[in-house]
Protein backbone atom coordinates (compact mmCIF):
# COMPACT_ATOMS: atom_id res chain seq x y z
CA UNK A 1 0.00 0.00 0.00
CA UNK A 2 1.21 3.62 -1.15
CA UNK A 3 0.48 6.44 1.37
CA UNK A 4 1.00 10.67 0.84
CA UNK A 5 1.91 12.63 3.94
CA UNK A 6 -0.16 15.32 3.55
CA UNK A 7 0.28 19.05 5.46
CA UNK A 8 -3.46 20.63 4.34
CA UNK A 9 -3.61 19.69 0.92
CA UNK A 10 0.21 19.33 0.27
CA UNK A 11 1.86 16.23 -0.07
CA UNK A 12 5.06 16.65 1.78
CA UNK A 13 6.19 12.91 1.93
CA UNK A 14 5.46 9.34 0.35
CA UNK A 15 5.42 6.29 2.22
CA UNK A 16 4.39 2.35 1.73
CA UNK A 17 4.28 -0.40 4.42
CA UNK A 18 8.09 -0.21 4.66
CA UNK A 19 8.35 3.52 6.56
CA UNK A 20 8.45 7.19 4.08
CA UNK A 21 10.20 6.64 0.69
CA UNK A 22 10.21 9.94 -0.29
CA UNK A 23 10.42 13.38 1.07
CA UNK A 24 8.54 16.21 -0.81
CA UNK A 25 8.81 19.63 1.07
CA UNK A 26 11.05 18.92 3.96
CA UNK A 27 10.45 22.22 5.33
CA UNK A 28 6.91 21.23 6.34
CA UNK A 29 7.21 17.81 7.46
CA UNK A 30 7.88 16.57 11.25
CA UNK A 31 10.88 17.01 12.43
CA UNK A 32 11.53 13.02 12.84
CA UNK A 33 10.87 12.43 9.24
CA UNK A 34 13.66 10.83 7.00
CA UNK A 35 13.90 8.26 4.23
CA UNK A 36 13.42 4.82 5.71
CA UNK A 37 11.73 5.85 8.81
CA UNK A 38 8.89 3.37 9.71
CA UNK A 39 5.74 4.78 9.76
CA UNK A 40 4.24 3.92 13.28
CA UNK A 41 7.21 5.98 15.11
CA UNK A 42 5.11 9.02 14.00
CA UNK A 43 1.97 7.24 14.11
CA UNK A 44 1.97 5.92 17.15
CA UNK A 45 2.24 9.13 18.85
CA UNK A 46 -0.78 10.21 17.66
CA UNK A 47 -3.00 7.77 17.81
CA UNK A 48 -5.24 7.38 20.79
CA UNK A 49 -4.45 4.78 23.83
CA UNK A 50 -5.21 1.59 23.12
CA UNK A 51 -5.24 0.91 27.26
CA UNK A 52 -8.04 3.89 27.93
CA UNK A 53 -11.97 1.80 28.35
CA UNK A 54 -13.46 4.05 26.06
CA UNK A 55 -11.21 3.82 23.25
CA UNK A 56 -12.07 -0.09 22.88
CA UNK A 57 -15.49 1.37 22.77
CA UNK A 58 -14.67 3.93 20.02
CA UNK A 59 -13.14 1.39 18.24
CA UNK A 60 -16.20 -1.19 17.91
CA UNK A 61 -18.21 2.41 16.98
CA UNK A 62 -15.72 2.61 14.22
CA UNK A 63 -15.31 -0.88 13.23
CA UNK A 64 -11.44 -1.10 13.59
CA UNK A 65 -11.20 -4.77 14.12
CA UNK A 66 -7.18 -4.69 14.68
CA UNK A 67 -5.53 -1.00 16.28
CA UNK A 68 -2.27 -2.43 15.51
CA UNK A 69 -2.94 -2.39 11.54
CA UNK A 70 -1.36 0.11 10.28
CA UNK A 71 -3.19 0.50 6.88
CA UNK A 72 -6.85 0.04 8.83
CA UNK A 73 -5.89 2.89 11.44
CA UNK A 74 -4.88 4.67 8.33
CA UNK A 75 -8.24 4.10 6.24
CA UNK A 76 -10.24 5.02 9.59
CA UNK A 77 -8.50 8.34 11.46
CA UNK A 78 -6.00 9.15 8.97
CA UNK A 79 -3.53 10.32 11.18
CA UNK A 80 -5.41 13.61 12.18
CA UNK A 81 -4.64 15.58 15.38
CA UNK A 82 -6.94 19.03 16.07
CA UNK A 83 -3.27 20.49 17.07
CA UNK A 84 -1.51 20.10 13.55
CA UNK A 85 -2.19 20.39 10.04
CA UNK A 86 -0.62 17.06 9.34
CA UNK A 87 -2.38 13.91 8.15
CA UNK A 88 -1.92 10.56 5.78
CA UNK A 89 -3.61 8.87 3.14
CA UNK A 90 -3.88 6.08 0.31
CA UNK A 91 -2.54 7.58 -2.69
CA UNK A 92 -5.78 6.61 -4.35
CA UNK A 93 -8.15 8.46 -1.67
CA UNK A 94 -9.31 11.59 -3.34
CA UNK A 95 -10.62 12.86 0.21
CA UNK A 96 -11.12 16.45 2.06
CA UNK A 97 -8.56 17.42 4.97
CA UNK A 98 -11.05 20.00 6.06
CA UNK A 99 -14.11 17.46 6.30
CA UNK A 100 -11.70 14.76 8.29
CA UNK A 101 -11.43 17.47 10.92
CA UNK A 102 -15.50 18.41 11.21
CA UNK A 103 -17.22 18.20 14.59
CA UNK A 104 -19.16 14.93 15.44
CA UNK A 105 -20.21 15.29 18.63
CA UNK A 106 -21.52 11.48 18.89
CA UNK A 107 -18.02 10.49 18.29
CA UNK A 108 -16.87 12.82 21.03
CA UNK A 109 -19.27 11.20 23.30
CA UNK A 110 -18.23 8.12 22.91
CA UNK A 111 -14.22 9.05 23.24
CA UNK A 112 -15.69 10.87 26.57
CA UNK A 113 -17.94 8.64 28.34
CA UNK A 114 -18.22 5.82 26.24
CA UNK A 115 -21.64 5.77 24.74
CA UNK A 116 -23.77 8.40 23.24
CA UNK A 117 -27.51 9.67 23.57
CA UNK A 118 -27.46 9.58 19.95
CA UNK A 119 -27.17 6.53 17.49
CA UNK A 120 -27.36 8.05 14.40
CA UNK A 121 -24.39 5.84 13.03
CA UNK A 122 -22.34 8.73 11.82
CA UNK A 123 -18.75 8.25 11.08
CA UNK A 124 -17.81 11.29 9.33
CA UNK A 125 -15.71 14.25 10.67
CA UNK A 126 -13.11 14.18 13.12
CA UNK A 127 -13.32 10.42 15.22
CA UNK A 128 -10.95 11.23 18.01
CA UNK A 129 -8.20 8.81 16.84
CA UNK A 130 -5.49 11.70 17.45
CA UNK A 131 -6.71 12.62 21.21
CA UNK A 132 -3.85 10.75 23.03
CA UNK A 133 -2.90 10.81 26.34
CA UNK A 134 -4.04 7.70 29.32
CA UNK A 135 -7.22 9.51 30.02
CA UNK A 136 -10.95 9.51 29.59
CA UNK A 137 -10.82 12.72 27.04
CA UNK A 138 -12.19 13.73 24.31
CA UNK A 139 -12.13 17.09 21.95
CA UNK A 140 -15.52 19.40 21.12
CA UNK A 141 -15.89 22.32 18.94
CA UNK A 142 -17.76 25.21 20.55
CA UNK A 143 -18.44 28.49 19.67
CA UNK A 144 -15.60 28.34 16.82
CA UNK A 145 -13.06 26.61 18.87
CA UNK A 146 -11.69 23.53 19.84
CA UNK A 147 -11.66 22.28 23.47
CA UNK A 148 -10.20 19.50 25.32
CA UNK A 149 -12.35 17.91 27.91
CA UNK A 150 -10.69 15.35 30.16
CA UNK A 151 -11.48 13.47 33.34
CA UNK A 152 -9.88 12.57 36.49
CA UNK A 153 -9.98 12.17 40.21
CA UNK A 154 -10.91 15.03 42.59
CA UNK A 155 -7.55 15.25 43.42
CA UNK A 156 -5.55 15.36 39.44
CA UNK A 157 -8.60 18.14 38.52
CA UNK A 158 -7.65 20.25 41.41
CA UNK A 159 -4.38 19.63 40.94
CA UNK A 160 -4.56 20.85 37.20
CA UNK A 161 -6.75 23.48 38.01
CA UNK A 162 -4.77 25.32 41.15
CA UNK A 163 -1.33 24.79 38.64
CA UNK A 164 -3.00 26.76 36.52
CA UNK A 165 -4.11 29.22 38.19
CA UNK A 166 -0.50 29.81 40.02
CA UNK A 167 1.21 29.83 36.93
CA UNK A 168 -1.55 32.50 35.05
CA UNK A 169 -0.69 34.90 38.22
CA UNK A 170 2.74 34.53 37.47
CA UNK A 171 2.22 35.27 33.95
CA UNK A 172 3.50 32.51 32.54
CA UNK A 173 2.47 31.43 29.01
CA UNK A 174 -0.03 28.42 30.02
CA UNK A 175 -2.79 26.70 28.49
CA UNK A 176 -5.96 28.19 29.45
CA UNK A 177 -8.07 26.01 31.74
CA UNK A 178 -11.68 25.77 33.17
CA UNK A 179 -13.44 23.52 35.65
CA UNK A 180 -16.86 22.21 34.47
CA UNK A 181 -19.43 20.63 37.21
CA UNK A 182 -22.73 18.74 36.79
CA UNK A 183 -25.48 17.07 38.48
CA UNK A 184 -26.89 13.78 36.79
CA UNK A 185 -30.67 14.16 36.91
CA UNK A 186 -30.99 10.54 36.54
CA UNK A 187 -28.52 9.21 38.63
CA UNK A 188 -28.06 12.31 41.24
CA UNK A 189 -23.94 11.93 41.04
CA UNK A 190 -21.39 14.77 40.37
CA UNK A 191 -19.70 14.46 37.46
CA UNK A 192 -16.37 16.82 37.11
CA UNK A 193 -13.83 17.36 34.12
CA UNK A 194 -11.66 19.73 33.02
CA UNK A 195 -11.96 21.54 29.59
CA UNK A 196 -8.37 22.95 28.38
CA UNK A 197 -8.72 25.72 24.79
CA UNK A 198 -6.77 24.67 22.07
CA UNK A 199 -4.03 26.64 22.22
CA UNK A 200 -3.35 26.55 18.26
CA UNK A 201 -6.33 28.45 17.38
CA UNK A 202 -8.02 25.68 15.29
CA UNK A 203 -4.19 24.88 13.74
CA UNK A 204 -3.47 28.12 12.64
CA UNK A 205 0.11 27.04 13.79
CA UNK A 206 1.62 23.08 14.28
CA UNK A 207 2.00 21.86 17.93
CA UNK A 208 4.80 19.49 17.52
CA UNK A 209 5.74 17.42 20.41
CA UNK A 210 8.87 17.19 22.27
CA UNK A 211 9.07 13.20 21.05
CA UNK A 212 9.41 14.20 17.20
CA UNK A 213 12.96 15.69 18.18
CA UNK A 214 14.23 13.66 20.79
CA UNK A 215 11.97 10.38 21.10
CA UNK A 216 12.35 9.41 24.92
CA UNK A 217 14.99 11.49 25.84
CA UNK A 218 13.61 13.66 28.00
CA UNK A 219 15.79 14.88 30.53
CA UNK A 220 17.64 18.42 30.50
CA UNK A 221 20.97 17.81 30.22
CA UNK A 222 19.52 15.95 26.68
CA UNK A 223 17.29 18.13 25.48
CA UNK A 224 19.17 21.71 26.07
CA UNK A 225 21.76 21.35 24.06
CA UNK A 226 19.64 20.10 21.10
CA UNK A 227 16.85 23.46 21.51
CA UNK A 228 17.08 26.12 19.46
CA UNK A 229 18.45 29.02 21.24
CA UNK A 230 15.63 31.13 21.49
CA UNK A 231 13.94 28.24 23.24
CA UNK A 232 15.98 27.52 26.22
CA UNK A 233 15.27 29.70 28.53
CA UNK A 234 11.28 29.38 27.88
CA UNK A 235 12.26 25.46 28.66
CA UNK A 236 14.21 25.93 31.52
CA UNK A 237 11.43 28.17 33.13
CA UNK A 238 8.81 25.30 32.39
CA UNK A 239 10.85 22.35 34.07
CA UNK A 240 11.55 25.19 36.97
CA UNK A 241 7.38 25.52 37.63
CA UNK A 242 7.52 21.76 36.81
CA UNK A 243 9.83 22.04 40.52
CA UNK A 244 7.48 24.17 42.15
CA UNK A 245 4.47 21.97 41.04
CA UNK A 246 5.65 18.55 41.89
CA UNK A 247 4.84 17.41 38.45
CA UNK A 248 6.57 14.68 37.23
CA UNK A 249 4.50 14.06 33.91
CA UNK A 250 6.93 16.27 31.80
CA UNK A 251 7.41 13.24 28.89
CA UNK A 252 7.94 14.41 25.41
CA UNK A 253 3.98 14.55 24.64
CA UNK A 254 3.28 17.20 27.28
CA UNK A 255 6.01 20.01 25.80
CA UNK A 256 6.50 21.07 22.19
CA UNK A 257 6.95 23.51 19.49
CA UNK A 258 4.91 25.93 17.53
CA UNK A 259 5.35 26.19 13.83
CA UNK A 260 4.39 28.02 11.27
CA UNK A 261 2.10 26.55 9.48
CA UNK A 262 2.95 28.26 5.94
CA UNK A 263 6.61 27.90 6.23
CA UNK A 264 7.25 25.13 8.61
CA UNK A 265 10.03 27.80 10.61
CA UNK A 266 9.30 27.22 14.89
CA UNK A 267 7.64 30.47 16.47
CA UNK A 268 8.48 29.67 20.04
CA UNK A 269 7.72 27.14 22.86
CA UNK A 270 4.55 25.87 22.58
CA UNK A 271 2.19 26.98 26.41
CA UNK A 272 2.89 25.04 29.54
CA UNK A 273 0.05 22.16 30.23
CA UNK A 274 -0.73 19.39 31.76
CA UNK A 275 -0.44 19.47 35.53
CA UNK A 276 -2.97 16.70 36.41
CA UNK A 277 -0.01 14.43 37.99
CA UNK A 278 1.08 17.17 39.92
CA UNK A 279 1.02 18.60 43.61
CA UNK A 280 -1.31 16.14 45.62
CA UNK A 281 -2.44 14.50 42.99
CA UNK A 282 -0.43 11.39 43.82
CA UNK A 283 0.12 12.02 47.53
CA UNK A 284 1.55 14.43 49.58
CA UNK A 285 4.44 16.51 47.54
CA UNK A 286 7.39 16.46 50.23
CA UNK A 287 10.68 18.21 50.47
CA UNK A 288 13.79 18.59 52.66
CA UNK A 289 14.56 21.65 53.87
CA UNK A 290 18.33 20.57 53.52
CA UNK A 291 18.57 18.12 51.37
CA UNK A 292 16.13 19.37 49.02
CA UNK A 293 14.09 16.12 46.75
CA UNK A 294 14.56 14.55 43.20
CA UNK A 295 12.79 17.39 41.82
CA UNK A 296 15.30 19.66 42.64
CA UNK A 297 18.26 17.80 42.20
CA UNK A 298 17.15 17.21 38.47
CA UNK A 299 17.22 20.61 38.14
CA UNK A 300 19.74 22.13 40.28
CA UNK A 301 22.14 19.53 38.49
CA UNK A 302 21.88 21.43 35.27
CA UNK A 303 24.27 23.94 34.65
CA UNK A 304 22.89 26.01 31.97
CA UNK A 305 19.30 25.53 34.13
CA UNK A 306 21.53 26.74 37.36
CA UNK A 307 22.69 30.08 34.66
CA UNK A 308 19.20 30.96 33.79
CA UNK A 309 17.53 30.45 37.20
CA UNK A 310 20.10 32.82 38.79
CA UNK A 311 18.77 35.23 36.19
CA UNK A 312 15.58 34.68 35.47
CA UNK A 313 13.95 33.32 39.30
CA UNK A 314 10.71 35.16 40.02
CA UNK A 315 10.45 37.61 43.14
CA UNK A 316 9.65 35.41 46.51
CA UNK A 317 6.46 37.62 46.91
CA UNK A 318 5.21 37.22 43.68
CA UNK A 319 5.13 33.17 44.43
CA UNK A 320 3.15 33.65 47.65
CA UNK A 321 0.73 36.16 45.88
CA UNK A 322 0.44 33.55 42.99
CA UNK A 323 -0.58 30.61 45.58
CA UNK A 324 -2.83 32.55 47.88
CA UNK A 325 -4.25 33.83 44.48
CA UNK A 326 -4.70 29.95 42.81
CA UNK A 327 -6.03 29.48 45.68
CA UNK A 328 -8.68 31.27 46.13
CA UNK A 329 -9.88 30.72 42.67
CA UNK A 330 -9.19 26.62 42.88
CA UNK A 331 -11.51 26.73 46.38
CA UNK A 332 -13.98 28.99 44.88
CA UNK A 333 -14.52 26.47 41.68
CA UNK A 334 -13.66 22.94 43.96
CA UNK A 335 -16.37 24.46 47.12
CA UNK A 336 -17.57 20.97 47.43
CA UNK A 337 -14.29 19.66 49.12
CA UNK A 338 -12.16 21.18 52.03
CA UNK A 339 -8.75 20.24 50.94
CA UNK A 340 -6.02 21.50 52.29
CA UNK A 341 -4.11 24.15 50.19
CA UNK A 342 -1.44 24.81 53.38
CA UNK A 343 0.15 21.97 52.76
CA UNK A 344 -0.15 23.01 48.69
CA UNK A 345 1.25 26.60 49.35
CA UNK A 346 3.96 25.65 51.78
CA UNK A 347 5.37 22.81 49.34
CA UNK A 348 5.70 25.74 46.72
CA UNK A 349 7.20 28.48 48.99
CA UNK A 350 9.23 25.93 50.69
CA UNK A 351 10.94 24.40 47.21
CA UNK A 352 11.51 28.00 46.03
CA UNK A 353 12.95 28.85 48.75
CA UNK A 354 15.50 25.58 48.76
CA UNK A 355 16.44 26.70 45.03
CA UNK A 356 16.65 30.30 45.81
CA UNK A 357 19.23 29.11 48.71
CA UNK A 358 20.92 26.06 46.08
CA UNK A 359 21.61 29.13 43.58
CA UNK A 360 22.92 31.40 46.60
CA UNK A 361 20.08 34.21 45.21
CA UNK A 362 19.38 36.72 48.17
Amino acid sequence: MDYSIMHKDKAIALADENGISEIIIPELCPACFAPGMPLHIWLDNRCIDVHRSHSRKLFKALRLRNPDDLNEVIGIGHGISITDNWWIRKTDENLDYRSLKEYNEEIADIAFYGSSESDSGNRKGYLEFGTVGSYEKAWRFLDGSWYMFKQGSTQELLSEYYSYQFLKHMNVNVAEYEMHNSISEETGIRSSYIVTKDFTGNANVDFEPFCNYFHDHDEPEYIIPRLEKDLVKPYVMMVFYDVLLHNDDRHNQNAGVLRDSETGKITGLAPYFDYNLGLISTGVPRIDDVRGNLFTDSILSNTVCCDILKRELPDRDLIIQSTEAAEAETSAVFDYITPNYGLINDYIIRTYDFLAKSLKIK
